[in-house]
């Protein structure tokens, strides 16, 4: 029980970051990545 429950734990907590973003890849985004804009620095990041 102790082995699901902290699995559960680890992807809730991992699903939040991935939702983060919010947002589409910008079409302009070099092959084999995805560029987000950065509102809240106003850059461009790629991952």
């Amino acid at each position: 029980m102790y082995r699901f429950t902290l699995t559960a734990i680890m992807l809730l907590i991992s699903t939040s970051f991935v939702s983060a973003h919010g947002g589409g890849c910008r079409k302009s985004s070099p092959p084999g990545q995805c560029c987000h804009m950065e509102k809240a620095v106003g850059k461009v990041h790629c991952h």
